[in-house]
């Protein structure tokens, strides 16, 4: 599977189980972090890269993304 391509994504598009909530205006993406009451936030310089990100992990692939392996790394591996 590779990037999904939506002109924008919403929470119901969402796969990935560390995802909390987008923040379009800001252009980021806030999920579950490294450790309890951590959130990682992902900022991004467009939207586009932020709609990209979402479409390639949080609505596809998010085992792949970055900060899902840290956080699956950090708090649930054993």
């Amino acid at each position: 599977m590779g990037i999904c391509k939506k002109l924008r994504w919403t929470e119901a598009d969402v796969l990935c189980p560390f995802y909390l909530r987008h923040e379009p205006d800001a252009r980021g993406i806030c999920c579950e972090g490294y450790a309890p009451g951590v959130e990682a936030v992902s900022r991004f310089r467009s939207l586009a890269l932020e709609e990209g990100h979402m479409g390639r992990y949080c609505a596809g692939r998010y085992e792949s993304c970055p900060v899902y392996r840290c956080t699956y790394g950090c708090r649930y591996a054993d």
